[in-house]
């Protein structure tokens, strides 16, 4: 699973370009939302306390050892997200990927991704809200391969999609797109750059 040093380079750069719009973007946004009051709940114009999400997950990954190009991976998993005022969230996202024979070699590998971090969203009078997040954390890796059987390293992931409020209760995560850095060992040089794409449902809690 290996990437040179100019892929590594644009994925640290995507993460320091996410951080710094959130830091420029969040001292207007606190200064738009300063004179509205924030209720939560699940009428029109509320914010939901709590959205509990699973989705599918497509992730292209690294190539492995000694070898070029990338490969996919699919999965899924699910999300926990606690709202807050002025836009702000506190994450929970739980994913599992897996590919098997990757470049036709006998290799099978299983990512368990756990990360967990801010949001901001920007909430409107709109059915669809945009969002970015930066999510710190870990990944275990399961392989066919001795040296990454079982290993755990740590992970960051930086990325942001769009959102759109079905009904009271749940929400549709139209797509999510997130850089995902990790350090599994991988006999090169134990960086991965994933990009990760995902989709699906969350469930919306009040309260009313």
């Amino acid at each position: 699973m290996r990437m040179d040093r100019t892929s590594s380079a644009v994925g640290a750069a995507a993460i320091k370009g996410i951080i710094a719009l959130a830091v420029v973007a969040l001292p207007f946004h606190s200064r738009a939302q300063a004179t509205s009051t924030v209720v939560f709940g699940l009428d029109p114009g509320q914010i939901s306390a709590v959205d509990i999400g699973l989705d599918y997950a497509y992730v292209r990954a690294n190539a492995p050892p000694a070898a070029c190009g990338c490969f996919s991976m699919n999965g899924g998993g699910g999300n926990l997200v606690v709202n807050m005022p002025r836009g702000l969230s506190l994450v929970a996202d739980l994913q599992t990927t897996h590919a098997h024979n990757i470049n036709a070699t006998p290799q099978s590998i299983t990512v368990f991704d756990y990360l967990f971090g801010p949001r901001y969203s920007y909430r409107s009078a709109s059915r669809f809200v945009p969002y970015a997040q930066v999510l710190l954390g870990g990944s275990n890796e399961f392989s066919n391969y001795a040296f990454v059987a079982n290993t755990n390293a740590f992970a960051v992931s930086g990325g942001g999609g769009i959102s759109r409020l079905l009904s009271r209760h749940f929400t549709w995560n139209i797509v999510e797109v997130d850089y995902v850095y990790s350090r599994l060992p991988n006999a090169v040089n134990d960086h991965q750059n994933d990009l990760r794409v995902t989709t699906g449902f969350a469930f919306r809690i009040g309260p009313r």
